[in-house]
Parts: C-alpha cells; structure tokens; sequence
C-alpha cells in the first residue's frame, strides 16, 4: 500500500484544479487557480464597493482592453478594436450574470455568445468569450486568464475586435464578460 504524503496531495489537487480550468470552456473563477495571482509589490484584489456599481464602467474597459492589446503586442500580435455590437453583447452578458448572480456562458435563454452576437447583427468568421467574476482589478483578471489555456488562446488568438462588459450584482460582487471576433469581410 502506498501512502501519499500532504505535499503530493497538494500537488495533486492543484493539478486537479489546473486541468478543471483549462478544460472549462472559456469561463473561469479566479479563487480556484492553484498559485497565487498577486505577490507582495502587486495589484491586490479590489474591495468590495461599497454600493454596487459604484466603479467606473469607461476606466474599466480602457483598463482591460489596454491590458489585453499589451498581452497581444508581446507576442506580436494584431491590435484588438472596439466593436460597437460585441461591447453591447459582452455588457448585456456581465449585466444578465450579475442579476442572476451566476457565471455562465451560457444565458438565460439558453443561448451562446455565437448566438448572443449575431442576433445582435454581427457576422463573424470567428468568436470568443471569457467570463470571470469576483472582486478582482482588470490586471488580475487578464492576469489570471492568461495562465489558462482556453483563455489565453481567446486573448491571443485570430481576432481583430472585442467588447467589453463588467457588471456587480447587488451585493457589489463584479461579473466580467469579454467578447472577441473576426468579423466577415465584406
């Protein structure tokens, strides 16, 4: 019989954990990533607001789409731009889980951000989302979604625009929706 010891079991269960994650479809909560997003000289997590949306929805999105066009030109990448149509999508999406007060893809209607896009008049070659939530800044959001396989390709991957939602439930718990595309040429 062979006993594991408590440092293979951690080993073990963060591995577990690592393997949930990159095996997620585009979503991820940032509290189950087995190492630590924020070291001592680093963003923290952002207090809880004391009123709901009491952030400001402008100084969040230029945050996070300058943080996600810093991520591509490392790796020599194509700029992202704003779409007006996926920024209503992602918006609506963060705004639709905030209520709910669950992170999914998947919306109250049963539809996908394939679906969520297009009815709203996008036709693309390509699509993507990543969704988090929790009281986190834009830097450990896109921190955290760039240690995740799924969502890293999302942030990287073949796509020239993006939209951008964040949304707090009524407790003041931040809900993050990101939309990415390719647009059909026309």
């Amino acid at each position: 019989m062979t006993f594991v010891t408590t440092r293979s079991t951690r080993r073990i269960v963060a591995a577990l954990a690592a393997l949930a994650v990159a095996l997620a479809p585009g979503c991820v909560s940032i509290s189950i990533w087995p190492k630590p997003l924020a070291g001592p000289d680093e963003a923290r997590p952002w207090p809880k607001p004391d009123a709901p949306g009491e952030l400001d929805l402008d100084a969040v999105r230029e945050s996070l789409l300058k943080l996600h066009n810093e991520a591509r030109a490392e790796k020599k990448r194509g700029r992202l731009a704003i779409s007006r149509v996926l920024q209503e999508a992602a918006q609506a999406h963060a705004e639709e889980m905030a209520e709910r007060r669950k992170m999914t893809h998947t919306g109250a209607d049963g539809s996908s951000v394939a679906e969520r896009i297009r009815d709203r008049g996008y036709d693309y070659r390509r699509c993507g989302e990543n969704i988090a939530y929790g009281h986190y800044s834009p830097e450990l959001v896109v921190r955290g979604w760039l240690t995740s396989p799924p969502h890293r390709k999302n942030i990287l991957g073949g796509f020239t625009q993006i939209g951008l939602g964040y949304a707090t439930d009524k407790n003041g718990t931040p809900y993050w929706c990101v939309t990415f595309g390719l647009p059909l040429s026309r």
